[in-house]
């Protein structure tokens, strides 16, 4: 069955239109760098969900959990449940200042910092091995494109910031 000419690289370089690929290509990078941290974080009782979880409350806490999802690109719903893991495992703690008991706020246990820590090392390393064919003008020339398709693609330029460069807006 041939292909239809849109999804066709008109230069032959490429099994189909570039920016069908380039998405393709960020899909297949993703899961199999996944799948490395996966194995890497297993001893440290963790899984590239919980890491995410826990190396942004790591960073930004206090953060809320509505503020947690979006900086870990997860539903809030998904993000509960790892965060109940993270509780459960004594890496995060759940708090509710008196001000506002509706709201709760996370932290990470000296446990979570440390696990974090480990964690981290791995995802260095595997980070290392993935770029190791790029210098480092082609990994800048990538992560500024990255940003300017996350800008585009969130809509909201003050949450596109925040996303951007991983602070709280306090």
């Amino acid at each position: 069955m041939a292909r239809s000419p849109r999804t066709m690289d008109p230069r032959g370089e490429f099994p189909f239109d570039v920016p069908t690929y380039l998405f393709h290509l960020f899909a297949v990078l993703s899961r199999h760098r996944e799948g490395l941290m996966d194995q890497a974080f297993r001893p440290l009782g963790l899984n590239v969900a919980r890491y995410r979880a826990l190396s942004v409350v790591a960073r930004l806490a206090p953060i809320g959990m509505s503020e947690l999802a979006d900086y870990s690109a997860v539903d809030r719903t998904t993000m509960t449940r790892t965060v109940d893991q993270l509780v459960a495992a004594g890496l995060v703690e759940r708090t509710t200042p008196p001000s506002d008991r509706r709201q709760v706020l996370l932290t990470a246990t000296p446990a979570g910092m440390t696990a974090n820590s480990e964690a981290l090392r791995a995802v260095y390393r595997l980070n290392r091995r993935a770029l190791e064919p790029l210098d480092e003008s082609d990994q800048r020339r990538l992560c500024r494109a990255q940003q300017a398709m996350i800008t585009s693609l969130v809509g909201d330029p003050v949450l596109a910031r925040r996303l951007l460069a991983l602070e709280d807006g306090r």
